[in-house]
């Protein structure tokens, strides 16, 4: 007897080059962070700035941000297959939540140094390269946030959105750090060389507290789709005008489970349709009310449950099924 070979499913491969990927900007996402975070973690050692420091460790969070954001798109842009059903979305919800971790952590380490720092003077050396490589850092970031945008409204995968808020606080948090270079550099240059050292420890706190926006806005939904948490309550409103509208169709709605896996939204109907209805009369129902609610969630992927009725609406020996009785005035029966 012959063995049937198993195929296994395989990864698209895709050129480091292809544009048309959100791969692509996966890696140059990666390669910018790498960059960003090595040289302004080394300015902030050499020049002995917290804040400089506390940047440097949130682009740092970074790197391991976009390597998690390639694994992630990498997998969540795969089919579903035979051993994974529903797809690979969860990948982008659990890199979500790692990142946001790693930026929760980084703000209480922060927010320790700048305790511990406060009473400590320690002169900070050359402003000019700190300020010209913050306006380079900046604009960077920035010009990754408008592209990782472009490639989330191109393909919707929510960790492109999650990355793009990322760079986008980034470039905040740098523009502040130019804001406070200067600040210490007219109190340094006015003999306050302690306030300048203050200045540079509260502001070290408030971009921490600026990144901690990330975690916050973020994180719950993360945690929320990686324990299959219900769609919000006007998903629901939306699913049952579209059974509202089909309502003549069935004889009972019966419930509704819906959740969210990366950027597809995974819809279950559960109604019941007359007990002698064949496969083709219920597929028929099935199929509308299906593209209905694709073309209000384009994302979405809706499946019919279907239960035969218990067959209560015949009574004196006479049939009274109002799904009947509505296809029989429109002649379909």
């Amino acid at each position: 007897m012959m063995q049937q070979k198993i195929i296994l499913p395989k990864r698209r491969k895709d050129s480091i080059f292809n544009r048309n990927s959100p791969l692509f900007v996966a890696r140059l996402s990666f390669l910018v962070s790498v960059l960003i975070a090595l040289m302004t973690f080394l300015l902030g050692w050499l020049e002995d700035s917290l804040f400089y420091k506390a940047n440097g460790l949130i682009a740092l969070t970074d790197i391991v941000n976009s390597a998690i954001l390639l694994t992630a798109v990498a997998h969540s842009n795969r089919e579903p297959d035979s051993f994974f059903n529903y797809g690979y979305g969860k990948y982008e919800s659990f890199g979500i939540f790692v990142s946001s971790s790693l930026i929760t952590l980084i703000t209480i380490y922060t927010i320790y140094e700048a305790v511990v720092s406060f009473g400590k003077i320690v002169p900070i050396g050359n402003f000019t390269y700190l300020i010209l490589f913050s306006l380079v850092s900046a604009s960077l970031m920035f010009w990754m946030h408008k592209t990782l945008l472009r490639y989330y409204n191109n393909f919707q995968l929510p960790i492109l959105r999650y990355d793009a808020e990322v760079w986008k606080y980034d470039s905040i948090i740098e523009i502040g750090v130019i804001l406070t270079l200067f600040l210490c550099v007219i109190l340094d240059k006015l003999g306050f060389t302690s306030a300048a050292r203050i200045a540079d420890s509260v502001s070290a706190i408030i971009f921490v507290a600026i990144a901690m926006r990330i975690p916050i806005k973020f994180g719950k939904k993360s945690i929320d789709q990686l324990l299959d948490r219900t769609m919000p309550e006007k998903f629901h409103y939306d699913i049952l005008s579209v059974i509202a509208e089909n309502f003549k169709n069935i004889c009972e709605f019966r419930n509704i489970y819906a959740r969210q896996s990366g950027k597809d939204i995974f819809v279950e109907i559960d109604v019941v349709l007359p007990y002698d209805f064949t496969l083709a009369e219920a597929y028929e129902i099935e199929k509308k009310i299906t593209n209905e609610i694709r073309t209000m969630y384009s994302n979405a992927i809706p499946r019919i449950y279907v239960v035969p009725c218990s067959k209560d609406c015949i009574y004196d020996n006479i049939n009274h099924c109002p799904v009947k009785k509505w296809k029989k005035e429109l002649g379909n029966l």
